[in-house]
């Protein structure tokens, strides 16, 4: 296939709005998975409320996500080991109680895997340590207690893998129903999907361990866009999560012209006050984070 006509085809993702946090994350992290993972020549837009990928057809995508959750959940990223509390060498569970002494060891162990290093510095930063001596760690983790976010990435991983066995809902079906929209399923969002809000807001246990309403293909499609997202620190004893305004709103910016990953990743990088001058910028949403009990959760999202 040539540049051309690569150029010329694009496919309009109806089920990733840009008036959501995760429709905006799910479609960063489709464009950061098919261009850097699989070197597909695309470029990403919004035609008014959805996400556009250009350089590629339905049914190529299709396939090339099906292949790409092949093993997804195996990757390095999800299964490096921590010291526990118990003092013993385990598969990361909980982003929140890794040392920075760990964290630098994962760092070296991975040596130049840069989707995995990538990852890791979405997950959080060894620059910072909380008062009890952890790194500190993305904005994206609302968890708490005994909920275990990378766990959870496994887990989801491995349900969306097409090999595996006797799964409630075919991967296909999967898959299309996060790009083109469709019903959801029993699922946690991890608190990232503001229309589970209110099935949270009557949940009487923690919305990462709950089976309120999601969209699984759709939420690992935002996990694939945490490395758009480091963690940076800003002052002793403080990080902030790039895209995070003070913590308490994410805030994105949406364009028209088709970007590529590179450029993508140079506009979430800018300093959020600036978004709304940039030529090509029409619109700046934000997001709030707000609490279900103790559990974060995004508010449905506004134009600022």
């Amino acid at each position: 296939m040539s540049v051309v006509e690569a150029q010329g085809r694009y496919v309009d993702l109806t089920g990733l709005p840009i008036a959501s946090p995760i429709g905006f994350m799910a479609a960063l992290g489709l464009l950061r998975m098919c261009a850097a993972d699989h070197g597909a020549p695309v470029r990403l837009s919004w035609n008014v409320n959805h996400a556009r990928l250009h350089g590629v057809g339905a049914e190529e995508l299709l396939a090339l996500l099906r292949e790409h959750m092949r093993g997804r959940s195996a990757a390095p990223e999800f299964n490096f080991e921590v010291t526990s509390d118990k003092n013993k060498r385990v598969p990361v569970e909980h982003l929140r109680l890794i040392t920075p002494d760990d964290f630098r060891a994962v760092a070296a162990a991975l040596g130049d895997d840069s989707r995995a290093l990538g990852f890791l510095a979405g997950f959080g930063t060894d620059a910072v340590a909380t008062d009890k001596g952890f790194i500190g760690r993305t904005r994206f983790d609302f968890t708490s207690g005994q909920q275990r976010l990378v766990g959870e990435f496994r887990r989801l991983g491995s349900m969306l893998d097409p090999d595996a066995t006797r799964p409630r809902v075919r991967l296909p079906d999967r898959i299309e129903r996060a790009l083109f929209g469709g019903p959801y399923e029993e699922q946690s969002s991890l608190g990232w999907d503001p229309a589970t809000l209110m099935a949270h807001a009557h949940q009487p246990i923690a919305p990462t361990d709950s089976r309120t309403p999601g969209q699984p293909m759709l939420i690992w499609l935002a996990i694939e866009a945490l490395p758009l997202h480091p963690v940076v620190p800003a002052a002793p004893g403080r990080a902030y999560t790039t895209g995070f305004d003070r913590g308490t709103r994410y805030v994105w910016p949406q364009w028209e012209a088709p970007l590529s990953l590179n450029e993508v990743t140079l506009l979430r990088h800018r300093p959020i006050d600036s978004l709304a001058r940039l030529p090509g910028v029409t619109a700046v949403w934000a997001s709030t984070v707000t609490s279900v009990g103790k559990y974060g959760v995004f508010r449905p999202a506004a134009r600022t």
